[in-house]
Parts: C-alpha cells; sequence; structure tokens
C-alpha cells in the first residue's frame, strides 16, 4: 500500500492553509514586538503565544504536505501590521475567523479524499483555531 497520497486540488488546499499560518505566525510576532498601550503587556503576551501555536501548525501542515506527496509552500499570505491595540486584535480575530473557513472546508476534503489522519489533524487545528476566536473575542468583550 505505501506512503498516503492525495489530489492535487488537496495538495494545493493544504498549501493555502501553511501560506496562511506562516502569514499568522509573522502577524502575531510583530504585533507582539509592536503592542503599546496599558494593556499592552498581556496582550502582547497573548500574541506571543499564539504566534507559537501558529507555528506547530505550520509545522504539522507541512510535514502532512510531504508525506502525501506534495511540496510545502515557501510562501506567506498577506499580512496586517499596526494600528493601535485594538486594531490589531480585530486583525487578528479576523484572521482566525477566516482560517476557520479554511480548516472547515478542509476538513470536508479530507472526507472526500477518504484521508481520516489528514482529516484528525485538520480537526486538531480547527479546534486551537476556535480558541484562538473565542480568546480574542474576550479580549474584545464580544
Amino acid at each position: 500500500m505505501g506512503r498516503p497520497k492525495a489530489s492535487q486540488e488537496f495538495i494545493d488546499m493544504l498549501n493555502e492553509a501553511l501560506a496562511e499560518e506562516m502569514a499568522s505566525i509573522f502577524q502575531y510576532m510583530w504585533d507582539h514586538i509592536l503592542a503599546r498601550g496599558m494593556e499592552s503587556l498581556a496582550i502582547a503576551e497573548k500574541f506571543k503565544e499564539l504566534a507559537m501555536t501558529e507555528m506547530r501548525h505550520a509545522y504539522m501542515l507541512a510535514e502532512r504536505i510531504d508525506l502525501l506527496g506534495g511540496v510545502p509552500t515557501t510562501q506567506v499570505a498577506p499580512i496586517k501590521i499596526g494600528g493601535d491595540l485594538r486594531q490589531m486584535v480585530e486583525d487578528n480575530l479576523q484572521l482566525e475567523y477566516e482560517a476557520i473557513d479554511m480548516y472547515r472546508r478542509l476538513i470536508k476534503q479530507a472526507e472526500k479524499e477518504e484521508d481520516p489522519a489528514s482529516r484528525r489533524l485538520l480537526e486538531e487545528i480547527l479546534k486551537d483555531t476556535e480558541e484562538h476566536a473565542r480568546d480574542l473575542e474576550a479580549l474584545l468583550g464580544k
């Protein structure tokens, strides 16, 4: 039977997710560095924590893409840097909302590909992403 294989469509979707995760790493990292204001210390630490989680997600996706016979992308999706602390949190929350939608589509594709290992990996990342959104919503009082 050998190593699992995936369709090019699925590899492309996974690479899009990888590019988004890498963008998230940079966005959270820079927001951690640039955060200013009375509440910035706690929020900056949250940004740092989220950057580390996004790095773990990127690594998981890259390994899976390689295992499925694809080549992990080195492209980074667009990032938003700057603004006041509230703007940073709002930009990051929007990024997490988009990621939630993306991971739901990827999970459906993994099911279509009959790839339960990828599905489980993507569900784990989705769970983390939903928690990130909840934490950022809490910072905004939503």
